[in-house]
């Protein structure tokens, strides 16, 4: 794994050659039921069918203007968090940030109301060999939704069907804002340019729960891929990218796959903290 670059914007730019952990099963779609005494198994499985691919990801630290949300399905963003400096209060950092992001994603998309539904801190564990509430960065290739899983998430933020259906007949999309807690060296998050995936990439993968059930994806190697992250991140650069579009349907949907990659000479660094707000965004 090699790291190469140029000074940019006072920081160091830096690509990457290095792996991620793309799907390593077949493509058909994948079901897990736990209800079914095989459950926890099947899902253990399916967590470890994975297969390692060589990419190149590139830093866009000088040129990150040029992706925009719209283009690309993602976008980094200059947003600073004026009178607060208190990153450390996990309660403090929800109430704050949730709705600084929801206000950030209406401004950038122009959407008339927005909706949070699930946030998640990541870190590691105090103990590194056991990672505490799945919160450690997901080392595999993958979306937080397919089509079918966003709709259901919308049943769920909106239970109303005829406020629903009226929501529909607009643009839906579901947004993923992605901030540092801290500046992030360690286990950085790369997105992939949704303009070099093709649908059949994306592996529907199906957790059936007693409450219910949800859709995300694994994703399979696909040698167009174009890789993308911003080297030494900030805590006022959130990176803003799409898990579903609903005005993108035709295309797949627009759920943008991403992964934490390991930097090569970043692995002796704290690990890495930072939050993530998904919601919904009305236009």
């Amino acid at each position: 794994m090699i790291a190469t670059g140029t000074t940019t914007d006072t920081l160091r730019k830096q690509d990457i050659q290095t792996e991620l952990n793309y799907w390593g099963g077949t493509n058909d779609p994948i079901i897990i039921d736990f209800a079914k005494p095989d459950g926890k198994e099947k899902f253990a499985e399916a967590e470890n069918q994975q297969a390692k691919h060589p990419v190149f990801i590139h830093d866009i630290r000088g040129t990150k203007d040029q992706y925009t949300l719209e283009t690309r399905g993602f976008q980094y963003v200059h947003d600073e968090v004026p009178d607060f400096d208190d990153w450390t209060d996990e309660q403090k950092v929800i109430d704050t940030l949730i709705p600084r992001s929801e206000e950030l994603v209406r401004k950038i998309t122009g959407a008339k109301e927005t909706i949070t539904f699930a946030h998640r801190i990541r870190c590691f564990a105090s103990d590194d060999a056991k990672l505490a509430d799945n919160r450690a960065p997901a080392h595999s290739v993958h979306t937080d939704f397919t089509v079918a899983g966003a709709l259901r998430h919308l049943e769920t933020a909106v239970p109303d069907p005829e406020r629903r259906q009226q929501l529909l007949s607009g643009r839906v999309m579901i947004i993923n804002v992605w901030r540092p807690l801290k500046t992030v060296h360690r286990d950085p998050l790369a997105v992939c340019d949704w303009q070099s995936t093709n649908p059949q990439d994306i592996i529907p993968f199906r957790l059936v729960l007693p409450q219910g059930w949800n859709e995300l994806s694994k994703v399979q190697y696909n040698k167009d891929h174009r890789w993308y992250y911003l080297s030494n991140q900030q805590r006022d650069e959130p990176l803003v990218f799409k898990q579903f579009d609903s005005g993108k349907l035709e295309e797949g949907g627009c759920t943008l796959p991403h992964s934490a990659f390991e930097h090569p000479s970043m692995t002796e660094h704290e690990p890495r903290q930072s939050i993530e707000i998904k919601m919904f965004a009305f236009l």
